[in-house]
């Protein structure tokens, strides 16, 4: 029985077979996660909520970076931190524009009412603490 693999940020897990899943797809469209080029089958709104689960994380994980960094100001490792947290808030970002760049109109629209402003919410956040950065 074959199984389908999904790439998740730094994770790799080994998804329900195919039969239990139902039919797939022939529709294929092209992941990039981790430095690795995927193919992704999209079959039901399912794969977009994980899709939109898989940017919670990336949100979650740049929201902690940055606490981290600004619990660290003025200590030897806030550079480290607010590094971590940069690359955290790229990933972020990143991850969110190449969904949208693959959606349709209607799906893109969707995405952003979801997640959309707790993204902007978070870049925001970043730029506050990068320009606190430059006014110190």
């Amino acid at each position: 029985m074959l199984r389908r693999l999904t790439i998740l940020p730094y994770l790799l897990r080994v998804s329900r077979p195919a039969a239990a899943r139902g039919t797939v797809s022939d529709t294929c469209k092209h992941v990039k996660f981790a430095s690795l080029n995927i193919a992704r089958h999209y079959t039901t709104g399912t794969d977009l909520d994980k899709e939109i689960e898989v940017i919670s994380d990336l949100a979650a994980t740049a929201k902690d970076e940055m606490d981290f960094a600004e619990e660290s100001r003025n200590s030897v490792y806030y550079n480290e931190d607010k590094t971590a947290a940069h690359h955290a808030v790229d990933d972020m970002t990143n991850t969110y524009a190449k969904l949208l760049d693959r959606l349709s109109n209607d799906d893109r629209q969707s995405v952003e009412s979801r997640i959309g402003m707790k993204i902007k919410e978070i870049q925001a956040a970043y730029e506050i603490m990068t320009q606190n950065d430059l006014d110190d």
